[in-house]
C-alpha cells in the first residue's frame, strides 16, 4: 500500500458588507473526483470542496489583496456568523501501476485570520492505494549445445581420415548420423 501526502492552502477575501474574518467555527474540505486510467499514469479530476463557518466583526481591511487571494461574494451572514463554500480544482497524476482500491482524504482543515481581512483555509491530503504487481515475462531458458566439429589435419593422409570417419559414422549409440564432407570438416547432423 503506497501513501503520499502534502499539505493545500487557499487564501480568501470578502466584500465589505460582511465585514472582517474574526475567527473560525468550522472548516470541511471534501475531495470528490474521477478516476481515468491511461497506459503511462492515473490521473484523478475533480475538486476540493472547501466549506466554512466564519464569525465577522468590524475592523481594519486591506486596501488591496495579491492576486491569489479569491474573492467570496457569496456569503451567508448572520449577524457575526458567516458561511461560504467554495471549490479548488483537483488534479492528481499517479504512477499507472495505482490500483483500486484509490483513496483520496483531507485531514486536518483549519482556517485562520490573518486580521487584515482575508481569512485562509489549509488542508492535508492523504493519497492511498495499492501498486500493482508487474510481471516481467522471464524469457525461457534455452539449452544450445555447441558441437566441436573434427578438423582435419595436414598431417593426416586423406585417406586414413576417411577410414577414421567412415568408423566414426557406423557407431550405433541410439543417435542417428549423416557425414557429410565440408573442406575436411566432419558435420554431425542429429535427427
Amino acid at each position: 500500500m503506497e501513501k503520499k501526502q502534502w499539505s493545500m492552502q487557499e487564501n480568501f477575501y470578502f466584500p465589505e458588507h460582511a465585514g472582517v474574518p474574526t475567527g473560525v467555527q468550522s472548516v470541511t474540505v471534501t475531495p470528490r473526483y474521477t478516476e481515468e486510467r491511461t497506459e503511462d499514469a492515473v490521473r484523478l479530476t475533480g475538486i476540493y470542496h472547501i466549506a466554512a463557518n466564519v464569525e465577522f466583526d468590524e475592523g481594519f481591511r486591506a486596501e488591496e489583496w495579491d492576486d491569489s487571494f479569491i474573492l467570496i461574494d457569496d456569503v451567508e451572514v448572520d449577524g457575526k456568523d458567516g458561511y461560504f463554500e467554495y471549490a479548488v480544482p483537483l488534479n492528481i497524476d499517479l504512477p499507472s501501476i495505482a490500483e483500486s482500491p484509490l483513496d483520496i482524504v483531507t485531514t486536518h482543515a483549519t482556517g485562520k485570520s490573518d486580521g487584515q481581512g482575508t481569512y485562509g483555509v489549509v488542508w492535508n491530503v492523504e493519497c492511498t492505494y495499492t501498486e500493482a504487481v508487474v510481471l516481467v515475462e522471464q524469457p525461457e531458458e534455452v539449452q544450445v549445445v555447441v558441437a566441436t566439429p573434427l578438423v582435419a589435419i595436414n598431417s593426416t593422409p586423406l585417406d586414413e581420415l576417411d577410414e577414421v570417419l567412415s568408423f566414426i559414422a557406423e557407431l550405433t549409440d541410439g543417435v542417428s548420423t549423416t557425414a557429410y564432407r565440408s573442406n575436411d570438416v566432419f558435420v554431425k547432423n542429429e535427427g
